[in-house]
């Protein structure tokens, strides 16, 4: 019979265990590799968020070089939430169908490709041929395009590439380059740029040389996946990719996958898991409208999307709108690249906090929760502390707001990868975070409206935009506080890692069913 469709299916332990016992125990590397591919996956994400952000602690000098308004300026921000989604669903789409390393290079050929017309409209637009502006919206909404391959992709590289006891670090090393490219560029551009735009042609071209090598060094050494997987999980996903890249007529998928089954030790249990995401499609494709519609009628995913969705146009609305919101109470440029940076340097620091703990306890909801609840009270300190001659307190602040909000970016993803198993790692977050990308688009002109209405000066903290950023993310941690998402992932590496040999050249797993248990609490 037909398997049934539904999102993270629940595992029969005993069945599982049962089955388990009866095949050759298997043994999980990794390789080398992993860190390469890591790495060079991150850097082409760090440059992508540079050129992201690049021009929001210049704003204003980027207006008068361009000779355009605060909208048109905050536009080259907005353009990177514009093409998310499509990009989202383009960067599914390639991942299934050529693998991480085409994929990969595809986001690389693009940034490149959009930082020559960013560079080429700095030449323009002094040279006056035609509008520097128009070019450089363009190059902006091709490096746009790319950006959904490096942050969706996280989760993918890490269970790629890395073992149940190291994926959840990964995850968190691959999505926090994006971060820190955030917080470069938020201080390049006024190391190069001075008040009157000099310095805006060696800024582009800086940007331009760093992604070109980075494009040349991933054509060299940029690998597509290991011999052999890293988990059992993984395993099982590789053989449904190989059923689904083939069109085959629905009797003869159950016969195939009995013959993976047979080939790489899958038990018979996992069949149906694989066949949920949609059994083999027309083309290969990740995920059809009745993937997505069956993921929407999951309440733990829908929960995910608008709690973590909003806690994002939260944090890509005030890293848009930063230098405006202390202009107006007379902080300068240089005042807006620190804060900007503070708030990324400690969402390392956090980041660096949260991701062993998650690797070590898989309590993937209790951080987020405890996360998400301490965001909204570093917001609140934001309002006090948001005034003028205050720069201090609102270091402070920021700090804390940064080290609160970043961690909620690996540990979502880790959390959604879970609750949806066995559905693509790139569909599922791609969508959580296309969502969290249209209500910034949204928050980012309203953010800058109220802004612009309140007027320049201090007007105390009672202010539109001030109900507007504490109310996003109230509203944020009341649907986090709502999600009760299952660990299905875990389950299945957990039952097959017990069962198997934990000799002397093998590390011993940190994973229990009891672990599992306490963290559902």
């Amino acid at each position: 019979s037909e398997p049934s469709k539904s999102v993270g299916m629940a595992v029969d332990e005993d069945l599982l265990r049962h089955e388990l016992s009866g095949m050759p125990p298997r043994e999980f590397k990794v390789y080398p590799a992993r860190w390469i591919t890591l790495i060079l996956f991150g850097m082409a994400s760090l440059m992508n968020a540079v050129i992201w952000i690049t021009f929001a602690p210049i704003n204003s000098i980027t207006g008068n070089f361009y000779d355009v308004n605060d909208t048109a300026v905050n536009m080259l921000s907005v353009v990177y939430m514009i093409v998310y989604i499509p990009g989202t669903y383009l960067s599914s789409f390639l991942f299934w169908r050529v693998g991480l390393r085409w994929t990969i290079l595809a986001a690389n050929i693009l940034n490149v490709l959009g930082a020559t017309l960013r560079l080429a409209s700095v030449k323009n637009n002094m040279e006056q041929n035609i509008n520097g502006y128009v070019l450089l919206l363009i190059g902006q909404t091709l490096c746009g395009l790319g950006q959904p391959i490096y942050v969706n992709g996280s989760a993918r590289i890490a269970a790629t590439w890395f073992t149940v006891e190291g994926r959840d670090i990964a995850t968190v090393i691959a999505s926090m380059f994006n971060p820190v490219g955030t917080g470069v560029g938020q201080i390049l551009p006024a190391l190069l740029v001075n008040s009157s735009g000099e310095g805006m042609l060696y800024l582009f071209l800086t940007e331009l040389i760093a992604f070109g090598a980075i494009l040349v060094l991933s054509f060299a050494f940029l690998q597509d996946m290991p011999p052999t997987p890293p988990s059992f999980t993984e395993t099982t996903r590789q053989a449904s990719r190989q059923v689904s890249n083939i069109n085959l007529p629905p009797e003869h998928t159950e016969s195939m996958l009995n013959e993976f089954k047979n080939d790489l030790n899958i038990p018979a249990l996992a069949l149906p898991r694989m066949l949920t995401l949609g059994g083999p499609r027309s083309g290969g494709s990740p995920c059809t409208c009745s993937d997505l519609k069956m993921l929407f009628s999951h309440p733990p995913f829908v929960k995910l999307c608008i709690g973590f969705g909003l806690g994002l146009a939260y944090f890509n609305t005030l890293v848009t709108v930063l230098g405006r919101q202390t202009e107006i109470l007379g902080y300068s440029d240089d005042d807006a690249g620190l804060f900007g940076a503070l708030i990324l340097g400690f969402g390392l620091l956090g980041c660096a906090v949260a991701g062993p703990v998650m690797d070590c306890t898989h309590r993937y909801k209790t951080v987020l929760k405890i996360a998400a609840t301490l965001a909204l009270a570093s917001v609140l300190g934001l309002v006090f502390a948001l005034r003028p001659n205050n720069t201090v307190a609102l270091c402070i602040v920021f700090s804390a707001q940064g080290f609160l909000l970043l961690p909620l970016l690996p540990t979502a993803f880790e959390c959604m990868v879970e609750c949806t198993y066995p559905m693509p790692e790139e569909v599922t977050n791609g969508t959580m975070l296309s969502i969290g990308n249209v209500l910034s688009i949204g928050t980012t002109f309203l953010w800058q409206y109220l802004i612009n209405q309140n007027g320049d000066g201090y007007k105390g903290m009672f202010v539109p935009y001030n109900y507007l950023q504490v109310g996003m993310m109230f509203l944020a941690l009341i649907f986090i506080y709502s999600f009760d998402g299952k660990y299905h992932r875990l389950e299945m590496d957990i039952v097959n890692s017990a069962l198997q040999p934990h000799g002397s050249d093998r590390k011993s797993t940190t994973l229990s069913p009891e672990r599992i248990n306490d963290a559902d609490c």
